[in-house]
């Protein structure tokens, strides 16, 4: 199978997975840092102000290969106003070149953001930011 049709295969499969199950289902594309990069962010309303939140991302190289001091992935929920919170590390996978993360974010409106570090507790995210969306709980 050609790369663009196996590609368009994903993005079929993964408008498909949009069409079930949790309260909220956003695809995701990565940056020009990792034009390859794509997955699905899922949130489930937790009630208040909170969501769980869950992200699988795919064809996802080595975080060194943006850079060689970079070790890890991380994700963050960034709200309209104040500053970005660390949700955690992806759980990457090498061999298979995926990461996935479940938390709960304390905000039910927000941006996601993952970016690659030198580890896996930054204080802020930096600029190598490999896939964003932005999620409405409503």
């Amino acid at each position: 199978m050609t790369a663009p049709k196996s590609r368009s295969l994903l993005f079929l499969g993964l408008l498909w997975l949009c069409a079930c199950g949790a309260d909220g289902r956003y695809v995701v594309i990565g940056t020009t840092r990792a034009p390859g990069a794509s997955g699905i962010v899922e949130v489930d309303d937790l009630g208040a102000t909170t969501a769980q939140v869950a992200v699988h991302i795919e064809f996802l190289h080595p975080p060194d290969r943006l850079d060689p001091a970079l070790t890890r992935y991380v994700v963050w929920f960034i709200p309209k106003t104040g500053g970005a919170v660390r949700a955690g590390a992806l759980n990457y996978d090498s061999v298979r070149r995926t990461g996935d993360l479940t938390q709960t974010s304390p905000f039910h409106h927000f941006s996601l953001e993952v970016t690659a570090e030198h580890d896996d507790k930054p204080s802020k995210p930096s600029a190598f930011v490999i896939a964003t969306q932005t999620v409405n709980v409503e």
